[in-house]
């Protein structure tokens, strides 16, 4: 798994596609909230879940008919002018959407997920893979010097 990118306000981890990475990246993806922006934590679970439904998916669908190398990025960006938190999860296989015939009690929501919880998600592929756009607004930067004096 690769670290933060040094682009500032965003931070980019690579890591297998796989459980453990996406236990691992909803970690990330909490803590990175923790430290940068002023949300409840229902807003923070929110983003969490539907970010969890991105990395889950992908895991369990972009390679299922290849032999290549299971990999996925997770991008978490800040924008402090439009107070926006957005997520991207990107995998570089061959994601197909599932049969809406096949969604049932259990299984097969999570897209459903993802465009109830986040203000805008976007899901393009191509031939290099899939991206999944969450983007959150309303995400006040957190006051850090009101949080080291607590």
């Amino acid at each position: 798994m690769n670290g933060p990118d040094p682009r500032a306000g965003a931070s980019t981890y690579t890591g297998s596609a796989d459980p453990p990475t996406v236990v691992s990246f909803r970690k990330l993806v909490r803590d990175w909230l923790d430290r940068n922006v002023d949300l409840d934590a229902d807003r923070v679970s929110d983003i969490v879940l539907a970010t969890d439904e991105a990395l889950t998916n992908c895991a369990e669908h972009a390679y299922l008919d290849q032999q290549s190398a299971a990999v996925m990025t997770l991008t978490i960006a800040y924008d402090r002018a439009e107070t926006t938190v957005q997520v991207c999860v990107t995998d570089y296989g061959r994601w197909i959407e599932p049969d809406p015939a096949a969604i049932n009690a259990v299984r097969g929501r999570g897209i459903i997920l993802m465009q109830a919880l986040a203000d805008d998600c976007t899901i393009t592929n191509d031939a290099s893979g899939t991206t999944v756009r969450l983007r959150f607004d309303q995400c006040p930067a957190l006051d850090r010097a009101a949080s080291r004096a607590n």
